[in-house]
């Protein structure tokens, strides 16, 4: 910079940016179980990286039971499916995750979907193994078969857990989610945890019951950088902007709406955003939301061993490769336009379907699609991890920056699956990921949300 005059020097020399991390408590309890609820108040007057937000604690899964043969037992579930709601209020508004009660199948439907083996097994923290293996990181392998094994005679156990990479708001203005607190107002984040549905059944007899099986949390925290030091630049550019009282200030970010459908063959729900750029949509099972039975959503002794995932995450088209062509007729209606344009005839081409739509049927995509306790086959598609994306654009509009998607007009607009003979005697998971936007009007100093 010796080159530089000396007022060009200088502002150079102050355009690095200075991150310290700072934890937060919850403002009640720190503990809990299922269906409690945990709220974050983040720090105020800062400018909050809200993507490197990480939730922490420690979790006891107990009521495992010890028999004359072997454990049965269950998996230390993945972090997500711990949280049933999560939503975000900035300045006392509430902008993403309001419209959602099954964020944790969301999750899980699009981790199949996009992630990898080398992913899960990176996740340790938030012990994503339990994925691709009936085994969590306290378990070993015998006789052939994987087991989870506590200390003899044991009927709990318990893991430490560091929860990343939300949905939501957390992913927003083209990159990282820095939200100016003194702009937009203080931000506020609450999580809702799941029922003991959430738990895997693994590794039991015929005397084994899963009913007893429960969780609960201790020492809840979460941390979240915030920047300590910016560019006079950007004070000098956010004053103009606010000066000049002509402009609106447009943070742009991702949003998600869901829900179940149990009847007929065409589910529909409605949903009202400025862009809608993907569904995501996946069979349940008709025990998806029954409490932990041995029969019901924690899965049953006997399948365990076939099966990776309990009855919450288990998206079964009831359909084998030998029958995928046989009777499916789906296809997607928002308004009067249809995606695709023909409907799917053959549950299989769902795999391609998702794979473009999240990769541009890249070489170098891999997913969970085909994924089965350590081995791959087309069944496993079929009949545990049938997840059909069906983008509407060709990137999120938070993450271009450019909306692309499907607009509603700020109408209530239907969105009809038609799925025929995929949900067999279950339900039917929709999930809308749309992109929304936090609007500052520099005339009035209001800010407001533009779904």
């Amino acid at each position: 910079m010796e080159v530089l005059p000396s007022a060009l020097s200088y502002s150079a020399s102050k355009q690095s940016l200075r991150y310290n991390r700072f934890a937060c408590r919850p403002t009640s309890s720190d503990s809990g179980g299922p269906n409690s609820v945990f709220r974050f108040n983040l720090p105020s007057k800062s400018l909050v990286n809200l993507s490197s937000y990480a939730l922490a604690f420690d979790l006891t899964v107990s009521g495992l039971a010890l028999h004359a043969t072997d454990f049965t037992n269950a998996k230390l579930p993945h972090g997500h499916k711990l949280i049933q709601s999560m939503k975000v209020y900035v300045g006392g508004q509430l902008v993403s995750g309001g419209l959602s009660n099954h964020y944790d199948i969301l999750y899980n439907a699009l981790a199949k979907a996009s992630c990898s083996e080398d992913w899960c097994r990176s996740r340790m923290n938030e012990h994503a193994q339990e994925l691709i293996q009936n085994v969590d990181d306290s378990g070993v392998l015998s006789g052939g078969i994987t087991t989870n094994t506590v200390v003899s005679g044991a009927s709990t156990k318990t893991a430490h857990y560091i929860i990343s990479d939300f949905l939501g708001a957390f992913r927003a203005n083209g990159g990282k989610s820095i939200i100016d607190t003194s702009l937009w107002g203080d931000i506020v984040i609450e999580f809702t945890l799941n029922s003991a549905g959430c738990i895997a059944s693994v590794a039991g007899t015929a005397n084994g019951s899963a009913a007893g099986i429960t969780y609960s949390v201790a020492n809840v925290k979460s941390y979240v950088e915030c920047i300590t030091q910016t560019s006079p630049l950007y004070i000098k550019l956010i004053t103009m902007l606010l000066d000049s009282k002509e402009q609106q200030i447009r943070f742009p970010f991702q949003n998600f709406v869901t829900n179940v459908s149990s009847s007929g063959t065409n589910a529909r729900f409605q949903v009202n955003s400025g862009c809608i750029d993907a569904l995501v949509i996946a069979p349940l099972s008709q025990y998806w939301d029954s409490g932990p039975l041995a029969t019901g959503t924690l899965g049953d002794a006997a399948a365990a061993a076939t099966n990776l995932s309990p009855m919450r995450y288990r998206y079964n088209s009831g359909k084998t490769p030998s029958n995928a062509g046989s009777g499916v007729g789906l296809q997607i209606q928002i308004g009067s336009d249809t995606f695709p344009k023909l409907p799917i005839d053959n549950a299989l081409d769902v795999s391609d379907i998702t794979t473009n739509s999240l990769f541009s049927n890249s070489l170098y995509s891999q997913n969970l699609l085909f994924a089965d306790a350590g081995e791959y086959k087309r069944s496993a598609f079929l009949d545990e991890n049938f997840v059909w994306v069906q983008s509407f654009g060709d990137q999120e509009g938070w993450a271009s920056k450019i909306l692309t998607g499907v607009d509603t007009a700020s109408q209530n607009l239907d969105i009809i699956i038609t799925h025929n003979a995929i949900v067999n005697n279950g339900s039917l998971f929709m999930g809308a990921l749309l992109t929304s936007m936090l609007v500052f009007d520099t005339k009035t100093g209001i800010v407001s949300v533009v779904q």
